[in-house]
Order: structure tokens, then sequence, then C-alpha cells
């Protein structure tokens, strides 16, 4: 689409502050395995690809195409590096499947009754959910087949009102997702509006709510293996 290389570095120029939020908006929960550079560099690469692969006929705005490539690359790059060793991985597998054990048995298993039947400590459990978003169990930034082999988040399926899909597989799956939002507390709630609508990170999250930030990043993890659940259904 941009045939000239000025008018690229214009466009690189416009949406940097983007590729520097959504760095530091990913790098808390890689920061020890991955330097925000790294980041940044995936997220230029992603904008880089949106500009030569943008497809006008998608009836998709351009800003918004280049926001989910940047987002994209930066989770792409996040997921090619083994964060979690194979011990950690299979206590995360057993938490998930213990979940949905409990759950399947008629309501959400308080942290009581899934350390119990892990025969593990509240605090242990704690650990895990602190640590469930960097496993990539699930986020509602990940990425899932769209129209014409794009790929789109579950966050834009849920809050595009016009949407850039038109598969009614994918509306379908907006209504499912939603209904299960509904079924959170109101803290959960709150947490997901705020990362994910508003995009306050996990520290000004902690701020708003008067939390400590892992206990913030404990909550989330949490969220994500309630939607875990929800979608292998």
């Amino acid at each position: 689409m941009y045939q000239s290389e000025n008018e690229k570095e214009k466009v690189i120029k416009q949406f940097l502050p983007r590729i520097k939020h959504y760095a530091l908006r990913y790098h808390h929960s890689v920061q020890s395995i991955l330097d925000l550079e790294d980041l940044i560099s995936a997220g230029i690469k992603g904008l880089l690809e949106a500009l030569d692969k943008y497809n006008p006929t998608l009836n998709v705005p351009i800003a918004s195409y280049i926001e989910h490539r940047i987002r994209g690359a930066i989770l792409d790059e996040i997921r090619s590096v083994d964060i979690f060793s194979k011990e950690f991985r299979k206590k995360v597998e057993d938490v998930k499947k213990t979940y949905k054990k409990l759950k399947e048995a008629g309501h959400d298993p308080t942290d009581e009754e899934l350390a119990a039947s892990l025969n593990i400590t509240q605090e242990e459990l704690q650990e895990i959910y602190q640590s469930i978003t960097a496993s990539d169990i699930i986020s509602l930034d990940s990425f899932i087949p769209g129209k014409d082999g794009d790929k789109l988040s579950l966050l834009e399926i849920i809050s595009d009102e016009k949407s850039l899909f038109d598969d009614i597989k994918l509306l379908e799956l907006k209504e499912k997702l939603c209904s299960a939002i509904e079924t959170l507390s109101e803290t959960e709630k709150i947490i997901i509006s705020l990362y994910y609508y508003e995009e306050l990170n996990m520290k000004e999250i902690a701020k708003v709510l008067g939390l400590s930030l892992s206990r913030v990043s404990q909550i989330h993890g949490k969220i994500l293996l309630k939607l875990k659940n929800f979608l292998q259904k």
C-alpha cells in the first residue's frame, strides 16, 4: 500500500508510541527472559508486515489492522520463547484439569477446594495463578483465524461493534464469551475492563483497586483459567 520509504517512515513514526505501549504492556510477564527492546523490534516488524499485506477490500480500517498486527507480532515473539520448565507446565496443566473436573461437579471451586484437590498449598496455587498469563494458557489477546486467513484477537471479537469479521461462528463465539465474562465477580470484571478495554497495565490497575501488583496478577490468572475452561466447552 505504501510505496515510498518516506511514507513508510511517517507511518512508523505515527505508530511507534503504540508499539512501545504494547511492548510495555506485555513485558512485565516476560522481563526475566526478554528485553523490552526485543518486543519493540517485534512490534516494528509487525507494523512493516501490515503495511505490505494490508488489503483495502477487507473493509477494515488501516489503523485497526496495523494495531492488531503489531500486537500479534509481539505476542508471537513471546510465544517463541520457552518460558517455563516442563515441571511448571505440568503444574499448570494439573490446575486446569482439576478446575475443570470440580467445575463439572456443579460449581466454581474455591481456591481452598482447588488447592486441596491438587495437594498443594494455597500459596503455591496463587503463584500458579500469577504466572498463568505468561504461560499463555489463554488470553483475550490471543489470535484466532479470521476472514481471508487473517488473524483476529478475541478482544477485537468482543469489543468491535462493526466487527473486523463477518463469520457466523465468530459472532457466536463473541456472544458466548461475553456471557462467560458476565459470570465473573465484580472485581474480575473490573480487571477485564481496565486491562483489555482501558488498556491499563497491571501496576496501574493495582493502584486503581488498592491492591498489590501480585494480587492483581493472581486474579487475572484465575480469570484466564475460568475463560479457558469455558472456551474448551
